[in-house]
């Protein structure tokens, strides 16, 4: 029996290593290669890089999530003072902003110091502590064209600017004065530079809520004004987003001026229109290829009167160089009138209703006792690009000297730069498609994993699972480690059995161990790589063991959110 055992366990360590491999085999055997073998290897990886060459280039995404209006006055301000957290409103809903580059809302309150505001008063005012709550919930920029920043006038209004400013939020749509309102507020993000622009309709504030020349207060919507601006910054800026307080409180349909003005904004240049101040999300418009949200609804808002008011919109916005790629929806529904939650399906499909625009679907796959797969509304705005060279920057204190690295990946090659010299840079027999800096064998050390393409060859001694003198350029994982400014490899696989397209490291499962999860293609479409499966894999001290594996599909994106504590995994398809 004891001998039984032992060749079980002989058995399973053979299987192990031959199905996963290890840096150990990729070095020897590389060792043992005739100069013709190598030769070979270098022809068909020269073959293979100059194929890859000819992809089009796929430029890096930035994503800007849009929320709608956000109150942190009248029974919200009681909320948070009950429940003694600051945070409290953006706790359920606080890891989805934090996964965009940007998050802009509209802040429909003043920040300064003050009395109680009962319910149902108009006049607005937050407790100063609102700005780290906002800060620490993600938002990047904040629109204050509305007609309730300046509920305690110049004062308040001011207050509310230096509160933002020293915890390092933008804002726009008000100022000190009438030139600095109407001009632009500029953020640039992986090399794509956004303008934004915020206007107050006249006919939801009273006069004196536009700045002059000598007084602080907001931007109203003037054409004239705007058309010149707008035509200014599109010089200076890849995108220009609009911002407008504007329309009917509580209904359905945009009116006249706001239907005016977002169109006059993107005939002037604008690429993206958000609108805000009814309260209840508004139709989805597509204007000469541009998209106009005319109300997002409510965020954080205590208006408890209908069912409406307490449902809202994110949208998630994906930028490139070349325009909108993609755009998401999240629909939300406000608990306890402050703490908006992700909404259910059947009250997400209510919400989406009200926008009466023909969406698309993208696949959500989440963790919950086993894998299940639901769906996300989406729009494609652009034909779908499944298919690219990676191009790819990233700025990280890896190593934890106080400096930080830099990490190029340009047309297959990675370079790690620190103190402006190169410390280290990938083989130049080495194609890599994608890095991502993570923890994957959960040793506590945020590791640099890569999906990369190699000729193989495991020479005359080779497993018995590989061809001997196979010099095919396969797909391999491999795990390195960026320590006492030096790169150490920690692990390499053999020949994926399929390649990886994509790839992502999160905790899809909760436990508090991070899982490899990819997607993965089949040599047949070299040098490209279409999707056909999702999977999921978990390190085991020895390598990657599959955890699971999806249905058999057509999946090109690959994006690891996270919401209320629970991580999805979002692809699309075409």
């Amino acid at each position: 029996m004891q001998r039984k055992i032992s060749w079980l366990i002989l058995s399973l360590s053979v299987l192990v290593i031959a199905i996963f491999g290890s840096s150990f085999y990729l070095r020897f055997f590389q060792n043992q290669e005739t100069p013709s073998v190598q030769e070979q290897g270098k022809k068909e990886f020269l073959e293979f890089s100059t194929q890859k060459k000819k992809l089009p280039q796929v430029n890096e995404e930035v994503s800007l999530v849009a929320v709608g209006d956000i109150s942190y006055s009248r029974g919200v301000e009681r909320i948070v003072k009950k429940e003694n957290d600051i945070n409290y409103p953006f706790l359920k809903i606080q890891d989805y902003l934090k996964n965009a580059d940007l998050v802009f809302g509209n802040l429909e309150t003043p920040i300064t110091q003050g009395l109680e505001i009962p319910d149902f008063e108009m006049i607005f005012r937050s407790n100063p502590g609102t700005e780290q709550a906002l800060k620490q919930a993600g938002f990047s920029i904040l629109s204050l064209a509305n007609n309730h920043t300046l509920n305690f006038g110049e004062k308040g209004l001011k207050d509310t600017f230096n509160y933002l400013e020293n915890v390092g939020i933008k804002y726009v749509g008000a100022g000190q004065n009438e030139q600095e309102v109407y001009q632009p507020v500029y953020i640039e993000k992986k090399g794509i530079k956004f303008a934004f622009f915020a206007y107050n309709d006249t006919d939801v504030v009273p006069n004196f809520y536009e700045a002059s020349s000598n007084n602080a207060g907001t931007a109203f919507m003037r054409m004239e004004k705007m058309d010149e601006a707008v035509k200014e910054a599109k010089q200076k800026a890849d995108f220009v987003i609009i911002s407008m307080h504007a329309g009917i409180e509580y209904t359905n349909e945009p009116n006249e001026s706001q239907v005016n003005f977002a169109h006059a904004a993107i005939d002037a240049g604008a690429d993206l229109v958000i609108g805000h101040h009814p309260h209840v999300v508004q139709v989805l418009e597509k204007y000469k290829g541009k998209y106009i949200f005319y109300s997002l609804g409510n965020f954080v808002f205590d208006q408890p009167q209908i069912r409406e008011t307490e449902e809202g919109l994110a949208v998630k916005i994906y930028f490139d160089k070349n325009g909108i790629n993609k755009i998401s929806f999240l629909p939300v529904v406000m608990e306890n009138l402050a703490q908006p939650r992700m909404a259910n399906k059947n009250e997400a499909d209510k919400i989406l209703k009200r926008l009466k625009f023909l969406l698309a679907n993208q696949d959500i796959y989440f963790w919950n006792d086993s894998f299940q797969k639901e769906s996300r509304a989406v729009i494609y705005a652009v034909t779908t690009k499944n298919v690219g060279i990676s191009s790819k920057q990233e700025q990280v204190d890896l190593d934890n000297n106080s400096i930080l690295e830099k990490y190029d990946l340009e047309n297959g090659r990675l370079t790690i730069w620190e103190d402006k010299k190169v410390v280290w840079q990938s083989p130049s027999e080495w194609w890599v498609d994608n890095f991502v800096l993570a923890d994957s064998n959960n040793d506590g050390i945020a590791n640099i994993n890569l999906s990369l393409w190699k000729a193989g060859n495991f020479g005359s001694s080779k497993p018995f699972w590989i061809k001997e003198n196979d010099m095919s350029v396969k797909n391999h994982f491999f795990v390195l480690d960026f320590i006492n400014g030096a790169v150490k490899q920690v692990w390499g696989s053999s020949n994926l059995a399929e390649p990886n397209c994509k790839f992502q490291i999160a905790d899809i499962n909760n436990d508090g161990k991070n899982e490899l999860i990819t997607i993965e293609g089949d040599y047949s479409q070299e040098p490209k790589c279409s999707g056909n499966y999702v999977a999921v894999w978990r390190w085991n001290d020895w390598g990657f063991s599959n955890e699971w594996r999806s249905e058999k599909g057509n999946f090109f994106g690959l994006e690891i959110e996270k919401i209320d504590g629970k991580s999805y995994i979002i692809i699309d398809t075409p």
